[in-house]
């Protein structure tokens, strides 16, 4: 094809020249799209922009609406080359940013508008990546990885003043209103800065630490910036995930190299061999009990699954369940459980197998009573059979005058005389008849009480104890002497039951010197027959104490106690004659008594924290006993009571026969001993 030259116009404004000449589509190589196949080459100086602006909606066949604001007189393109319409357009868009104006399409129409306002203009949204030049465009850029807050950071100093960039936390994506070339630039910089790279997964194989908690303390060591600072977190968020698994107990890391080989780094410092081995364990206790020890670490084991979110799935997969049962027979655990909580339980056996300390309760009951009475009466009788008899009859002192006339009808002394002083007398008529007869009863009693009882009990801290002193009585509770069919069966029940003092308490430490005592004392006594009251079977008395106090170490308090005084006085009297001063002593007979009680019971606590505070105490009370089977006499001397008093020592109680000699050893050792005569070694050893 022929070269077609034409020069479109020359514009001369301000001594600017403007010269452009048209060429084939085949000297330029390429495409016959625009305007005909035609290109032009564009070569201005200080011209002006409105002009510059009418020669390029003629090249390009574009409408242009111009901003009075934009006026401009010394543009100038200098170009060697030829350039196509849509190339005159990217030119153009150029001289335009330039000299700080833009180019805002609006359908058919383009602004020519100030770059400072052009933001707000119809900018177009267009997510097409071929889109190239100086076109201001706006586009949604999502980001895949990391979080867009730090992007905006990053990007911000790339987008010119009129531009506009703004992050979407929702979406994690970025919108950016700018040219389409810097747009591509920062594109660029996204994809590297979110690759692919972080999207890696690495799995870590553990040997020695559990998996559930090397997660978390690397959660730990790498807290969360976006929770800290109360925002959404992202799943980029600290460019690392570290997800556990627990059934093959494996560590899976997810994130970039750098973070991913951190991690492993870290993952190969921690993963040493425990202390102790963690599979299953026997562990002997030395002073606590194996079944109770075992309940409570099962029900601790319990409550932190459950506290984890361990029941229900979790509690399945292998390694988080723990299991513990007791040996009573060796008093030993019996341990399985994944190495950190092995550690953990093993800790607190370590400080609930410890010696506990005991506590000796000693209880003092003290009862001091005295009984006083004062009986006096006057009976006498006057009369004969033929004239009648008169006379005062009382029984309430002693015998009375009934016993003694019918002693005296009997003819035989069946009437035997009370105690106390006892003063008769009377006259006889000649016929031996009894004309009158009297006597005087004066009484007097007086008894005295004082008892001790000092029961001791020795237990470990919060440990029930008992103890026991007194008689295991039977008491009726039924019987029969006939079946009903007239056939003699007689049967009789019993049941026994402890009468004496009984102590049982519960110790246990309130501070290092302090005791709370849970406690119940008793004491009771089978009672004589008394006078007046009726019963089938044996009485008894019941004084008991139940009761929870607070005592400090060695310090003796009273828990109670019982004071009764009862004064009793029965007279009894001839009506009137009984009332006359003086004379009405012979009309009436008086008894009077009184009982008085008095009642304590002391408590004494004593901690023995250790050994040698025990041995101490029990060669103390052992001496104290010991002691009692001498004397010391007149001269000062101290000298035996007994004939065979108890060793000087407490340990001394419990020796055994003694060694065999010496010799004998040797014999046996060496077998020379007569195997016929096993006679003569039992006697040796006898010896």
């Amino acid at each position: 094809m022929k070269t077609i030259k034409r020069t479109l116009a020359v514009l001369l404004c301000s001594s600017t020249l403007l010269m452009v000449q048209p060429l084939l589509a085949q000297e330029s190589g390429r495409a016959a799209a625009n305007m005909e196949g035609k290109t032009w080459t564009v070569n201005i100086r200080n011209a002006d922009i409105q002009a510059f602006i009418g020669q390029v909606a003629d090249m390009t066949g574009k409408n242009f609406v111009v901003d009075p604001r934009v006026r401009a007189r010394d543009v100038t393109v200098i170009s060697r080359q030829t350039l196509t319409s849509d190339e005159v357009y990217e030119l153009f868009l150029a001289v335009l940013q330039v000299h700080g104006y833009a180019a805002v399409p609006s359908g058919d129409i383009i602004k020519i508008v100030p770059n400072t306002t052009a933001k707000q203009g119809n900018l177009p949204l267009t997510q097409d990546t071929a889109v190239r030049g100086e076109e201001l465009i706006t586009r949604v850029i999502t980001v895949d990885n990391s979080p867009v807050e730090e992007l905006v950071p990053v990007l911000r100093p790339l987008v010119p003043q009129y531009g506009h960039l703004a992050a979407v936390s929702s979406a994690n994506a970025l919108i950016i209103s700018d040219h389409a070339d810097n747009i591509r630039r920062m594109e660029a910089i996204i994809a590297h800065l979110d690759g692919s790279e972080a999207e890696e997964v690495e799995i870590i194989n553990l040997k020695h630490a559990w998996v559930g908690d090397i997660v978390k303390l690397l959660e730990t060591l790498t807290p969360q910036q976006a929770a800290a600072q109360g925002r959404r977190q992202s799943p980029r968020e600290g460019r690392v995930s570290v997800v556990a698994d627990e059934r093959t107990n494996r560590l899976i890391v997810k994130g970039d190299s750098i973070m991913r080989r951190r991690v492993a780094d870290m993952v190969a410092e921690l993963d040493v061999p425990a202390n102790r081995a963690g599979a299953a364990q026997v562990v002997r206790l030395s002073h606590a009990d194996s079944e109770k020890l075992a309940e409570l670490l099962n029900n601790f084991a319990e409550a932190t699954r459950e506290a984890e979110g361990g029941s229900g799935q979790a509690a399945a997969v292998p390694g988080s369940k723990v299991s513990i049962q007791a040996d009573t027979s060796l008093n030993a655990l019996v341990i399985r459980a994944e190495p950190a909580k092995m550690e953990e339980l093993l800790s607190i056996v370590r400080q609930l197998d410890v010696r506990r300390a005991q506590i000796l309760i000693e209880a003092a009951i003290v009862e001091v009573g005295g009984n006083s009475g004062l009986d006096l009466g006057v009976q006498w009788a006057a009369g004969d059979l033929e004239r009648g008899i008169g006379g005062t009859n009382f029984d309430n002192a002693g015998i009375s005058l009934n016993d003694v006339i019918g002693s005296v009808l009997a003819g035989e002394p069946t009437t035997t005389l009370g105690n106390g002083l006892i003063v008769g007398g009377g006259e006889t008529d000649g016929d031996g008849n009894l004309r009158w007869g009297g006597f005087l009863q004066a009484l007097a009693t007086n008894s005295n009480v004082n008892l001790l009882s000092t029961p001791s009990v020795l237990t470990l801290d919060n440990q029930e104890a008992s103890i026991v002193v007194g008689q295991n009585v039977p008491f009726v509770t039924g019987q029969s002497t006939n079946t009903g069919s007239g056939i003699d069966n007689p049967f009789q029940t019993i049941q026994r039951q402890d009468v004496g003092i009984t102590l049982t308490v519960t110790p246990s430490l309130a501070g290092s010197n302090t005791v709370r005592l849970e406690l119940e004392q008793e004491a009771s006594a089978v009672q004589r027959a008394v006078e007046g009251v009726q019963s089938v079977d044996l009485i008894t008395s019941k004084r008991s104490i139940k009761t929870t106090v607070l005592a400090d170490d060695g310090e003796t308090i009273v828990l109670g106690g019982l004071i009764q005084d009862d004064v009793t006085r029965t007279e009894s009297k001839v009506p009137l004659l009984g009332d006359i001063p003086l004379l009405g002593v012979l009309f009436r007979s008086t008894s009077d008594s009184r009982e008085k009680r008095n009642l304590m019971v002391f408590l004494r606590p004593t901690i023995l924290n250790d050994s040698t505070r025990l041995v101490g105490l029990t060669r103390q009370r052992y001496l104290g006993i010991a002691a009692l089977q001498f004397r010391v006499n007149r001269r000062g001397e101290l000298e035996r009571v007994v004939a065979q008093p108890l060793p000087a020592e407490p340990n001394e109680l419990f020796l055994g026969r003694e060694a065999p000699p010496q010799e004998l050893v040797e014999y046996m050792e060496r077998g020379l001993l007569p195997q016929d005569e096993p006679s003569l070694i039992d006697e040796e050893v006898n010896r």
